[in-house]
């Protein structure tokens, strides 16, 4: 049997992988309106179901004619990236009612649902190849090797040339080359051209089909979908139903065109504040029709940025506005046009969605409010809003409300709260006022509802009173690396579901439980490093996302450097260290511990400094470097430790690597980050590691002579 074509199949085998994560992560976020903890989900379902087919891996060598099955498995595997990317539309479309939020458990079922058949394939493969090609050290470089290079294709050239569709099928193309190359060298002599038949036929069937077309029209029923349009900054959607355009980002609704409503109360109730408001400074929504009511003002100019450029081209009749002269279109993230910025605004609406995710929580901080109140004027205004409402207050609703107001609060001498369609927090060093409505008429504003015959000024101060008075003294500041805004604002999204998710979360600990009872010294090693390094990988791609704004090519680029320093890794661990190991695996154990308070640290810092980006995203470069290298060491090095099995070591080893990961992926983005911030986490993490090189230190007899 050729080592070359085993060492092909683990190449291709990464190959495939990483790319179908990156367009699967993308289309679940676009399926199911998503933040961080969709994705969080869907990332370690993948990782425990891989690392459950890694662990089944164990039974390879009791099977017969192993290097057919292993071929079958190839074959069947280069057809499920396409099938699962329309599985998700489906289970959207057939499970869940239209028109309805996907609750967690909704999204738990289908993150196993979908990936189940690839990840279990996938992670049985990478076992069954180890074991074939006799050097588990190796094999681990290889298959990272190929997850490098295929993460450079899709986030260099795919993402900016070609659809999702047409990429996963090119991806499966060139995963099949290894498929054909693999069954020349390990096979019998008829198969190959029997392998080579059987690819051709997949990719000609996947090619001609339009189920994809039928599934993804189908999210947008009662709508036409008229651009569609992929961007590395995400998938943008325009549709129309009955003269409105609907603008969708990433399958989530940013704004509609010709809601009168929202738009002026977006608008008049921050621009009514200020006695000449001049200079207007727009953050998202010029799309919606809110620049028409800022003109009604009007200014010498308006600014306007929006942090997709595509959304500034697309050909929608709404963006007459965007074509007057003294408005100004400034692609590109906020907080960067402000740093770079002299000009000093009146007023500063900012109409971006809830804090949803980590990404738009950042316009939502105290650091964030300090460099907007530096270019503000110092009797200047700022509008924000968040969509809990005046007549029933909840308790997650509340908690939201207050960590705004209370940050607000931090940076202004005055916050207002004004009840409408949605709340509206509006904040001045300058005196604020209820009395809107008057104050529209004096000025001699236009409007159809933001006036004194649809709004009544004593309501309005009684409403915003039972606001004021549900506000807690008790609430916390959000800041850009302990993100309270966007914990609670995934606790409000919850609320919306009538469901208790203890039985998940049972599921979930249930897992966790057996994973850490069939753990041995090395295994639990592996547990935790694989932890961690899922944990920093999340923290140091929401530490740049804070930095720079939207980093959809850094995050590419970061996962590239992690599948880097794992080949490199577990390559340097087989060649270098072949004395001592157990030594030198109870350091690095020691070392990581280190790392973990010391990375959080080196990311404040980095900040604090005022480097340039391109600095800072150098340094979080050499950190994801250095930290997935020593993972690498770390893993070559359990496998030379586990003399006494060496049959199941890989699928052990693997299989534990995965479920750390997995858990690390998805409790640090959804739960410890946000609720304990970056420094805390750092010291939780220090502590795991600490505690696994203690029980490797009590267990080393067994270790000895090695």
């Amino acid at each position: 049997m050729s080592k070359n074509a085993i060492r092909a199949g683990l190449f291709g085998l990464g190959f495939i992988s990483i790319s179908t994560q990156i367009y699967l992560l993308r289309q679940s976020y676009i399926v199911f309106y998503g933040n961080e903890l969709i994705l969080g989900i869907m990332l370690s379902a993948w990782m425990l179901l891989t690392g459950a087919g890694a662990w089944l891996g164990r039974y390879f060598s009791r099977i017969k004619g192993p290097a057919g099955f292993v071929l079958f498995l190839m074959l069947l595997l280069s057809t499920l990236p396409v099938l699962m990317l329309v599985k998700l539309n489906l289970y959207r479309v057939l499970v869940l009612p239209t028109g309805t939020l996907a609750g967690i458990n909704d999204v738990v079922y289908a993150a196993f649902l979908v990936q189940l058949p690839f990840c279990l394939i996938n992670g049985f493969l990478f076992s069954a190849l180890s074991f074939m090609s006799g050097k588990a050290g190796n094999a681990y470089s290889l298959e990272s090797a190929g997850s490098l290079v295929s993460g450079a294709l899709v986030n260099f050239i795919l993402l900016w040339l070609c659809s999702s569709w047409l990429s996963i099928l090119l991806l499966s193309g060139f995963y099949l080359v290894t498929v054909v190359y693999f069954s020349f060298h390990c096979t019998g002599r008829h198969t190959p051209w029997l392998t080579i038949l059987i690819s051709a036929i997949l990719m000609i069937i996947l090619a001609k089909t339009d189920i994809r077309e039928i599934s993804f029209h189908s999210l947008y029923p009662g709508q036409s979908v008229i651009e569609e349009k992929e961007t590395p900054y995400g998938q943008l959607i325009v549709t129309t139903n009955a003269g409105q355009f609907n603008f969708y980002e990433n399958g989530l609704l940013m704004f509609s065109s010709g809601d009168e409503i929202n738009n002026e109360e977006n608008v008049h109730y921050a621009m009514v504040q200020h006695a000449l408001p001049e200079k207007v400074l727009l953050v998202s929504g010029g799309l919606s029709g809110a620049i028409g009511e800022i003109l009604k003002y009007h200014p010498l100019s308006v600014d306007y940025i929006e942090l997709n450029p595509a959304l500034l081209k697309l050909n929608v009749r709404s963006r007459e506005n965007l074509e007057r002269k003294n408005v100004f279109l400034h692609p590109g993230d906020a907080r960067s046009f402000l740093k770079n910025s002299s000009a000093v605004y009146d007023v500063i609406l900012i109409l971006l969605p809830p804090p949803s995710s980590l990404q738009i929580n950042r316009m939502y901080t105290s650091e964030f409010l300090k460099e907007l109140k530096l270019r503000l004027s110092p009797d200047g205004v700022v509008s924000y809003s968040l969509p809990t409402t005046s007549d029933y207050v909840s308790r997650a609703g509340e908690g939201l409300n207050s960590i705004l107001y209370k940050t607000l609060k931090e940076s202004f001498r005055n916050v207002m709260l004004v009840p409408g369609g949605k709340t509206y927090f509006i904040a001045s060093d300058a005196v604020l006022s209820l009395d809107i409505p008057g104050m529209i008429e004096r000025k001699g504003i236009s409007t159809s509802y933001v006036n004194k015959y649809y709004l009544d000024t004593n309501q309005m101060k009684e409403r915003a009173e039972y606001m004021q008075a549900n506000i807690s003294g008790s609430a916390g500041i959000n800041y850009d690396f302990r993100p309270l805004m966007f914990f609670a604002q995934m606790n409000y999204w919850m609320t919306y579901f009538n469901r208790h998710y203890f039985i998940s979360a049972l599921i979930l600990l249930l897992i966790v439980a057996l994973v850490i009872l069939n753990l041995n010294p090395v295994n639990t090693g592996l547990f935790t490093g694989g932890f961690t390094a899922g944990a920093f990988q999340v923290l140091i791609i929401l530490s740049m996302q804070i930095y720079c704004g939207y980093v959809f090519q850094l995050t590419g680029f970061i996962i590239m450097l992690f599948m880097l320093g794992l080949a490199l890794g577990s390559r340097a661990g087989t060649l270098w260290f072949s004395r001592s190991p157990f030594k030198v695996y109870l350091f690095l154990q020691l070392v990581i511990a280190a790392l973990s308070v010391l990375i959080p640290l080196a990311l404040i810092l980095v900040g604090r400094m005022g480097l340039p980006l391109w600095m800072i995203q150098l340094k979080a470069a050499g950190i994801t470097l250095v930290l997935s290298f020593l993972t690498g060491i770390e893993y070559s090095l359990a496998f030379r430790l586990s003399v006494r099995e060496k049959d199941m070591a890989v699928a052990k080893n693997y299989s534990a690597d995965l479920f750390g990961s997995a858990l690390g992926a998805f409790i640090i983005p959804v739960f410890l980050f946000p609720l304990i911030g970056l420094m805390n986490t750092g010291f939780v993490l220090a502590l795991m590691n600490t505690a696994a090189a203690a029980f490797l230190f009590i267990k080393r007899k067994n270790f000895v002579s090695l």
